[in-house]
This record gives C-alpha cells, sequence and structure tokens, in this order.
C-alpha cells in the first residue's frame, strides 16, 4: 500500500488529469444535449472567425421561394435542430408515456451522474493499482518513468475497456428478462393448444409516434414490437459471456504479475543480502590478512579429518530463518492478491448490475425517457417545455438579428447592385419565429 500511494505522489499531476478527465466525460455522457447547444453558440459567437462573421460574407445566394438568404436559413435550421427536440404538446406527452408503458420499461431512467462518476472513480483506482503491477513489464528495455507512463496508459484503456463491457453487458441481461417474459406470457396464452399465431412481431414498424397502433395486440406482442430480437426470439449471452472471459482472464492475469513481482523482490532482497555480507566477509579477511584460498584450504583439511564446519552451520540455521520469512511473506501476499482480485471482480460485477437497474432495452426508450423529463404530470411537462422553447427561439432570433445586422454592414462596405441592398434592409418578416411557420408545413 505504500508503494502505491508513492505511485500516486510521484505522479500525481497525470492522476489529477485522468480524474477530472472522467468527470468531464460522466458529465458529457448525461448532459449532451446541453453541452451541444452551449457549443452551437459559442461557434455562432467566436469573433471573426466565428458562424455569424463567416455567413455574412454570402449576400448572394438567395432562395426565391421562401424569400430567405441561405446564411439566414443555415443559421435559423441548425437552430431550428435543437427547437424541434423541445416542440412538444401534450400528444407528446401521451406518446412517451404510452411506448415506455408497452416496452415495460416505465419508471427507469438512465444511468445518472453521479453513478457514472463513481463508476470512473473506481476505473482510476483500478488503472492505477494496474499501472504500478504492469509498470516493469509494459515497455521491455525502456526507462523506469517510460515504462510507468506506459503502464498507465496501458491500465487506463484496460478500465475503461472494462466499464463499456460491464454496462453492456449489464443492458443485455436486462433485455433477456424482457425477452424471458415474453416467452412465459406467449406460452401462458398457448396454454390450452390453440397456437393462434406465431411469436414475431406485428408488420408495422411501431414508434414512439404510432404507438397507439398495436394496442389491440397482446401485452407480450407490444414489448416484442418495441425490441430488437433475433428471428427466434431467444434471449442471447454472447456479450455476457465475453465480458465475464475478459474479467476473469484480467483478474488471473493481474494476480500472476503480482506473484512474480513479490518473487521479484524477496529474490532482490536475498541478492542485496547477500552482497552486504560478502563484502563484510572480504573485509575482514583482507584486514587480519587472511585470504580467501587459505581459508578454502582450511575448511578442506577441516573435512580431510572429518571436523564440522561452524559457519556453515551457522549459515544453514540462517537459511532456515529467512527462507521461513520468505514463506510469510509469500503466503500473506498471495492472501493480499485473493482479496485484491476478489474485489475486482465485485467492482466488474458492481458495473454489470448498474447496467441492469438503469438505461434502456427498447428502440425508442431512451427517446421516449428525454422526452418526458421525468414529469409525473402533463401541466409540468408542458410548462417545462414551453420555457425550453421560449428560450432556444430567443437566442435563435438574436443570433439571426446579429447576422442580418453584419450582411448589412458588409454590403455597405463591398458595395452590390441595389437589388441586393433592398432585400437585406427589408429583413422584418424575415425571423426565426416566421421560419418555423414554413419550416413545419
Amino acid at each position: 500500500m505504500n508503494e502505491f500511494m508513492a505511485f500516486l505522489t510521484l505522479y500525481q499531476w497525470e492522476a489529477t488529469f485522468l480524474v477530472f478527465g472522467i468527470i468531464l466525460l460522466a458529465f458529457l455522457i448525461t448532459h449532451w444535449q446541453e453541452v451541444t447547444f452551449w457549443w452551437l453558440n459559442i461557434l455562432y459567437n467566436i469573433p471573426f472567425v466565428g458562424k455569424v462573421s463567416t455567413l455574412s460574407k454570402d449576400i448572394e445566394g438567395f432562395d426565391e421561394k421562401h424569400k430567405w438568404f441561405y446564411s439566414e436559413e443555415r443559421l435559423c435550421r441548425e437552430y431550428h435542430n435543437f427547437y424541434d427536440k423541445v416542440d412538444k404538446d401534450s400528444e407528446s406527452f401521451d406518446e412517451a408515456k404510452a411506448y415506455l408503458h408497452a416496452v415495460g420499461e416505465l419508471g427507469r431512467t438512465p444511468t445518472p451522474t453521479l453513478i457514472w462518476v463513481m463508476i470512473f472513480l473506481l476505473v482510476i483506482v483500478e488503472s492505477f493499482g494496474f499501472a504500478y503491477v504492469l509498470a516493469g513489464f509494459t515497455i521491455p528495455g525502456a526507462s523506469e518513468a517510460t515504462q510507468q507512463k506506459g503502464a498507465i496508459g496501458v491500465a487506463s484503456m484496460l478500465a475503461i475497456l472494462l466499464v463499456w463491457l460491464t454496462h453492456m453487458t449489464g443492458q443485455e441481461l436486462h433485455k433477456n428478462t424482457l425477452i424471458q417474459k415474453i416467452r412465459r406470457w406467449y406460452k401462458n396464452d398457448n396454454a390450452g393448444g390453440s397456437n393462434w399465431r406465431d411469436l414475431k412481431p406485428d408488420a408495422t414498424l411501431i414508434s414512439i409516434d404510432n404507438t397507439f397502433d398495436d394496442e389491440k395486440s397482446p401485452t407480450y406482442i407490444r414489448i416484442l414490437n418495441r425490441l430488437d430480437v433475433n428471428d427466434r426470439v431467444k434471449t442471447s449471452y454472447i456479450k455476457t459471456i465475453l465480458t465475464l472471459v475478459f474479467i476473469f482472464a484480467v483478474a488471473i492475469g493481474a494476480t500472476y504479475i503480482r506473484h512474480q513481482v513479490l518473487t521479484q523482490e524477496i529474490a532482490s532482497s536475498h541478492e542485496n543480502t547477500m552482497g552486504i555480507f560478502a563484502e563484510a566477509d572480504d573485509s575482514m579477511a583482507g584486514l587480519f590478512g587472511d585470504s580467501k584460498d587459505s581459508i578454502d584450504t582450511e575448511d578442506d583439511l577441516s573435512a580431510l579429518f572429518g571436523e564440522v564446519s561452524t559457519p556453515k552451520e551457522t549459515t544453514k540455521t540462517s537459511s532456515n530463518t529467512e527462507s521461513i520469512a520468505d514463506e510469510t511473506n509469500r503466503k500473506g501476499g498471495e492472501a493480499t492478491f485473493l482479496i485484491l482480485g476478489l474485489m475486482f471482480v465485485f467492482i466488474q460485477i458492481l458495473g454489470i448490475f448498474f447496467g441492469m437497474h438503469w438505461d434502456f432495452a427498447g428502440r425508442e426508450s431512451k427517446e421516449a425517457f428525454l422526452c418526458l423529463r421525468g414529469f409525473s404530470t402533463k401541466k409540468a411537462f408542458l410548462g417545462y417545455y414551453d420555457r425550453a422553447k421560449t428560450h432556444i427561439a430567443r437566442i435563435a432570433q438574436h443570433q439571426l438579428q446579429k447576422l442580418q445586422h453584419k450582411m448589412n454592414i458588409y454590403n455597405d462596405n463591398t458595395g452590390t447592385d441595389a437589388e441586393t441592398t433592398v432585400l437585406l434592409r427589408n429583413n422584418k418578416d424575415r425571423t426565426f419565429k416566421q421560419y418555423l411557420t414554413f419550416e413545419d408545413k
């Protein structure tokens, strides 16, 4: 443990950067829509090279059908992509809720940000634990600093890969529970021996928009209509098996490497100890004028007359004492490695459990949940989306006015024909609200 803490202290900047990166990644996963909208505003507002500045120089392209400049349409189209995602009404609420209810996932949520942060923090601990073990084996022949940095990189990729695999495994197991439910209910419906229909989804592809089209179908068929399954409607454990094989391979491999490192450390300690005593013996022999040859000769003569050498007995006793200490260290190390291996496997099982407990198996279940935003009442739902639409429309209109202003300035500086000048000046009808009217058509 002391060596591990020293390893973290030595690479505290790398550890800090990795922690920050993991937290940022978790935030991006759970707030991607907000981040992309924020980034779009940044791109439009960058001075000189932003989108407003570059689009303002395009005053020649004009859409005769809508009587808009192409640059204005492009701006409105990019903001409309976000506006369309929040353009929800009471019908949208009913459809999203009915879709989740039909697939049996009403009440489930995506993996919360806090859980992602916890998962990735566990990944960080795993990464540096692996890095400390792999430091001497990643890049043979390289310097110690290079080996340790390479070990951090390899261990980080390994840990992130494990997070991805365990999460997919949890989702697969959740999907299998739905398939098992489908098959059990289908079997119960046909218990009387009259197989009135094959177990297969309806011909019509069911999405959120037409989720009420299969209301008359059995409950298990409605679930099946919203899942991607194989032609036999059977459970699949391919991801689960691959993940478990990979987990146990890593756990066994890491334990084996830890054992080799422990063996190497014990052997190194003996080499250092023997080197010290050998130097001490040579120094004493030289001090009293005894040479190695004379000592060997005396040992030979003692052996010739049957005399037992006392120093050899002392060495043997010392050797027995060292082997007991080595055995104790080895057994303690192996027990520690076993506990670490079990902890590693448990962390991966925890990741699989998180994947089973959160996220969705339905084709459009996540979109339906994001539409509902966790609102249980239609009034709260409509209030949220009215505010969201107003917010995006205001920002889009503000950006459009900036663009139109810059287009007029560019036209005044470059000097174009009178018709273009008139079109640029008469922009009162070219608003984002007006764009929404002909876009909806």
